[in-house]
């Protein structure tokens, strides 16, 4: 009778799949064709370090809006003091994001970063208290 069709489906799946591979392999190829000049072309310009030690960067993963973080940590440090990891905690909820590793690293540093923002501007102040380092709502 021949190939049944599950054997074809997963011929013509293979067959896609592997079309794909080639042309990410492709770009890959491309990719690291392109490292290479510019690494010569450091190298012409005088660069003296070794161009693989530069750190790889990803692209910036917009997360929240215009002055969205500030206001979300505002809102927070309102209820009450909080510490740094306490206002991540309560962004995250607020958003409705899923907790994971990954996710609550790059909310902390951002939250870090906001708010040091926000202490250099003299909306938050840092209380030195018994429960530690908390921020709260400069007085106005």
């Amino acid at each position: 009778m021949g190939q049944s069709i599950v054997i074809h489906g997963l011929i013509k799946k293979r067959a896609e799949v592997a079309g794909l591979h080639r042309v990410a392999v492709k770009a890959a190829e491309s990719i690291k064709d392109d490292l290479a000049a510019i690494d010569r072309a450091l190298r012409l310009c005088g660069y003296k370090e070794d161009p693989k030690a530069i750190a790889p960067r990803g692209k910036y993963r917009q997360m929240f809006g215009r002055n969205e973080l500030k206001l979300a940590i505002l809102d927070t440090l309102r209820k009450a003091p909080a510490d740094d990891l306490t206002v991540a905690d309560a962004i995250i909820e607020a958003k409705g994001w899923r907790q994971d590793e990954a996710l609550h690293a790059d909310v902390l540093k951002r939250v870090r970063h906001a708010i040091q923002r926000a202490r250099n501007s003299g909306l938050i102040v840092q209380d030195f208290g018994p429960d530690g380092c908390l921020w709260k709502l400069a007085q106005c």
